[in-house]
């Protein structure tokens, strides 16, 4: 490997991003992704772009191209007559869109999906191994806050879910 240059990304491996950001969206709702999340974007591999999808929590997921398809839950057709099924792919799919990155590693955040994630201007903006999240930098900080204290008990809810096993069950409080 030359000097400077970056480990690839292949097909089947997963992006590694981490670290916690505060940015501000501007005036004409463009948000700079930074530099050491891009970086850590193989543009040899990757197209230089987001899918953007209000998921979770009401958060606003960014993914690679790649890392999307390979996430992408993918459903047998008999299943489409489920409406949860439907509405799940719909919300999915539906709300997605494709985010180009400028040259100066900026965004565009739709006005709609500012709204559904109820991102103001100033936003957290968090590497979560495969994908970037973009939260209300002050909804961020109050939720770590709050998942700091709980930080053992998730690690051990979050490890006996991978291991397969029956999730713990919540400790009792009196």
């Amino acid at each position: 490997m030359e000097v400077g240059d970056r480990p690839r990304v292949g097909i089947h491996e997963m992006l590694f991003l981490t670290g916690q950001y505060f940015h501000a969206i501007d005036a004409k709702s463009r948000l700079t992704i930074p530099a050491k999340l891009r970086d850590a974007i193989n543009r040899k591999e990757e197209t230089y772009r987001f899918y953007a999808v209000p998921l979770f929590d009401k958060v606003l997921y960014l993914y690679t191209p790649q890392t999307y398809e390979q996430i992408a839950p993918q459903f047998e057709p008999k299943l489409d007559a489920s409406a949860d099924v439907r509405d799940f792919k719909r919300l999915r799919f539906g709300l997605a869109e494709q985010l180009e990155i400028d040259r100066l590693g900026r965004v565009l955040i739709p006005d709609s999906m500012a709204r559904r994630c109820g991102l103001t201007k100033d936003v957290a903006i968090i590497g979560v191994q495969d994908h970037i999240e973009v939260w209300d930098r002050a909804r961020w900080e109050d939720h770590m806050s709050q998942q700091l204290d709980r930080q053992e008990e998730l690690a051990a809810r979050a490890i006996g879910l991978q291991d397969g096993s029956k999730e713990p069950e919540a400790p009792k409080t009196d």
